[in-house]
């Protein structure tokens, strides 16, 4: 809508919708209301009234007011939904923690000093003019004119060049509960945007529930779901320049997704694109759904979401749940090991299987003769407190820990090409665990003394054919 006759249309259905609301049934809050538009935006200084839509171009999200069919109250939201899924899968939602109550809400593109170019905001007013929502604010200025657009992908950009040129803002970069193909899940360190997931608190109720899926930039850095922001319910392990740690199913060879993960000095993200980027009819969703992610592939033979896998995946996932220095294998009789030359720090509570006192070194670490024992196929240990230096080999990798007296493990940063990079650890070893397929390899730092004795164990126990060599 366009100038003063788009206002006047605007005013007027609000005018509607706020005369008819004593009188409106209670299907009416929901999803759907019977005004809609085709348009997929909003022009400087208009706005979109509740009751109308925003549709993409190519018709696969909506933008609009609605109410979660499982909310007790009449509260309202500006959402993001697919177009042709029903019941609708909502996948963003600007006014989470503050919603409009009645059906008077409208969303404007407000443009500083009121022209039509520059720079600008969206704002959220309910129907007394009181700002319940907008965007942040940008130092981008961009090109005449500015307008709000609902793109394919599902993301809603304040752009100039109406709505197709420099991005203000967009909601992208400020998820709810879900990550779409190309959306940036982490951070950009120049700005210090931080791209996370948090989950709704109810299904009918979208405001910020009690469970952040983020990831931590420090060290190597990884993925972490944490309960109340506090308390770490799940770590991925660091990315390997193929996939994370803790995650083999991120298969690079995968024909339906390719995921990436960026780690260098101005961004450190995940993302993923479903069929090269171009789609072809697979919809997929990686949603935050409270302790678990889960991603979700559309099945239009079966008219459902099926779930193609979900993380945590059984109790070796729960974080450090074997504690310091314990390796967790959930095909193993005990599901929490011990790495040789290491013995339970709590003997009797770990023979009762709680593991969570972990285990202690048999012999402490001099510094002198001391070497290495390899973990094969494992999730690589916290690295929040860990010190990667990409550029060196692991040779010199293993060379640099064992010259360092605090360094407790080391491992490649990078497995592609037989393996690069040096990941250094300092502090006991949490959150190990043992895969059946995929993993890394991790070397733990053993005395002399200790090293030894594993070796004469190992050769106790192989067969003479074997001992001959």
């Amino acid at each position: 809508m366009r100038g003063a006759f788009g206002r006047h249309m605007v005013t007027m259905a609000m005018a509607a919708a706020s005369a008819m609301r004593p009188l409106a049934p209670l299907f009416l809050f929901f999803f759907f209301s019977l005004a809609a538009s085709a348009s997929d935006n909003i022009l400087a200084n208009s706005s979109l009234a509740d009751g109308q839509k925003l549709v993409s171009a190519g018709g696969v999200f909506e933008l609009g007011f609605f109410t979660p069919p499982g909310s007790t109250t009449a509260a309202r939201f500006l959402g993001i939904w697919y177009r042709d899924i029903d019941p609708p899968t909502v996948v963003w939602v600007a006014n989470r923690d503050a919603p409009v109550s009645g059906t008077a809400g409208s969303l404007a593109v407000v443009v500083n000093g009121g022209g039509g170019g520059g720079g600008g905001r969206l704002v959220l007013g309910d129907g007394s003019g009181r700002v319940v929502w907008s965007s942040a604010p940008s130092n981008v200025t961009a090109s005449d004119p500015v307008a709000a657009r609902l793109l394919d992908s599902g993301n809603f950009v304040l752009a100039g060049g109406g709505g197709s040129g420099d991005v203000i803002w967009q909601s992208f970069d400020y998820p709810s509960d879900t990550l779409l193909p190309g959306m940036k899940f982490g951070w950009d360190l120049t700005t210090g945007l931080d791209r996370y997931l948090t989950t709704w608190r109810s299904a009918g109720d979208p405001s910020p529930g009690d469970y952040t899926f983020k990831i931590d930039p420090r060290g190597a850095p990884e993925g972490f779901i944490w309960y109340n922001c506090t308390s770490p319910v799940y770590r991925n392990g660091p990315g390997d320049g193929l996939q994370f740690s803790g995650e083999p199913e991120m298969e690079p060879n995968n024909t339906s997704f390719r995921f990436e993960f960026v780690a260098n000095r101005t961004d450190v993200y995940y993302t993923f694109v479903v069929d090269g980027g171009g789609g072809g009819g697979v919809l997929s969703r990686f949603v935050l759904n409270q302790s678990s992610a889960q991603r979700y592939v559309w099945l239009p033979q079966a008219g459902g979401w099926s779930l193609y896998w979900s993380l945590p995946r059984d109790q070796c996932d729960q974080y450090a749940h074997c504690g310091a220095y314990g390796v967790c294998d959930v095909g193993a009789a005990a599901m929490c090991g011990r790495p040789a030359g290491c013995a339970p720090a709590s003997p009797r509570t770990w023979e009762l299987r709680d593991s969570s006192a972990g285990c202690a070194r048999r012999t402490r670490l001099n510094c002198t003769g001391d070497g290495f024992l390899p973990l094969r196929g494992v999730k690589l240990p916290d690295t929040t407190n860990a010190t990667v230096d990409a550029a060196i080999a692991v040779d010199q990798c293993r060379a640099r820990c064992l010259a360092n007296c605090s360094c407790v493990a080391y491992a490649a940063s990078d497995v592609r090409g037989g393996g690069s990079g040096c990941i250094m650890w300092s502090s006991p070893l949490v959150d190990i665990r043992k895969f059946s397929y995929g993993g890394e390899d991790l070397f733990m730092r053993l005395a002399a003394s200790d090293l030894r004795m594993i070796l004469l164990s190992s050769l106790v126990r192989m067969p003479y054919t074997f001992l001959r060599f």
